[in-house]
């Protein structure tokens, strides 16, 4: 009877023993093996993540997807997910969480890209997401903007271009034969005039190249070419004389500024007093202007005023 008993002790202990060992195998394959740290990120992609999913720094697992929750914002879709990384697993600011695949067959990540900063991110912050970094994201990217440029650019180009070339070949078929007709006609009438259009160009090359291609005018040319030098030498002489006036012109008005300046300050004096007395002047001219009318007037009528300066008879000659 005791040996029964301890046999049932025995089988009771290695199961447990058994029991404990494979929670620890469980344990260790959900990555949950300790105290963890929860952070936030949001994905505009979740293909392949689910709960469970192994996160990554820089390709080292440090912990698994908790909860995804599907979020809708300005017409459009992201997903929150949550990530429980290893206690006190240092993340620096400026770190971005993507979903990730090591290779082609690989198991599909949420990798965090570790920033530069010296400042780390306290437990609970919120990770920048970034766009997938797989292959086959990428693909299927690509694929739907290839359908999108298909659809909205190049179906409406071929449509575009047919009507196009239909209508050119409308045209093509109307006007064709004049068309060939007309060029038939020119080809025709270069093929007549070509010679002699080419007997003419021949005969001015002849022309000009002994009208003007001689050594007479090469000398001309020659010459010309040594009065413009020798005129740019004088040009500089004379703007070098130029200059020197100038600095003689300024070195005259610095000097003799001062006495410029009192010249019209005087008259500036000059013409205040004119114009403070001017209506006198007016004045005393308008009268002599007068006084000499009148002397003109008693000259035309008695010149001998000049002499005796005795007023005319009133019969005198004049007076009527």
């Amino acid at each position: 009877m005791k040996d029964v008993k301890t046999n049932y002790v025995v089988v009771g202990a290695f199961v447990l023993i058994m029991l404990a060992v494979l929670l620890g195998v469980i344990a260790l394959l959900t990555g949950r093996t300790g105290a963890t740290d929860t952070y936030i990120t949001h994905l505009g992609n979740v293909n392949a993540v689910k709960y469970g999913t192994k996160v990554t720094y820089e390709g080292f697992v440090v912990g698994q997807v908790e909860d995804i929750v599907p979020l809708r914002a300005d017409g459009k879709t992201s997903f929150r997910v949550i990530l429980s990384v290893r206690e006190n697993w240092p993340i620096p600011e400026g770190s971005v969480a993507r979903v990730a695949a090591s290779g082609i067959l690989a198991a599909v990540t949420v990798d965090i890209k570790g920033g530069t900063s010296e400042k780390m991110l306290p437990p609970g912050s919120q990770i920048p997401g970034g766009p997938a970094a797989n292959i086959f994201a990428v693909m299927n990217d690509m694929a739907g903007q290839v359908a999108v440029l298909n659809q909205q650019g190049l179906l409406p180009l071929l449509s575009t271009l047919n009507q196009r070339v239909d209508s050119l070949g409308a045209i093509l078929e109307k006007q064709a034969p004049d068309v060939l007709a007309n060029l038939l006609v020119i080809t025709n009438d270069l093929a007549t005039k070509t010679p002699r259009i080419t007997a003419d160009v021949q005969k001015m090359t002849g022309t000009l190249s002994t009208g003007l291609v001689n050594d007479q005018n090469a000398q001309r040319i020659s010459q010309s070419l040594a009065n413009m030098a020798e005129l740019t030498a004088g040009l500089q002489d004379s703007r070098k004389k130029v200059d020197s006036v100038l600095v003689s012109l300024d070195r005259l008005v610095d000097k003799n500024g001062p006495t410029i300046e009192a010249s019209l300050k005087d008259l500036r004096y000059t013409l205040q007093s004119v114009a403070r007395n001017i209506d006198s002047v007016t004045y005393n001219l308008e009268g002599t202007s007068r006084n000499v009318n009148e002397f003109s007037r008693q000259l035309r009528e008695n010149p001998g005023v000049l002499l005796g300066g005795n007023k005319p008879r009133e019969d005198a000659p004049g007076r009527r």
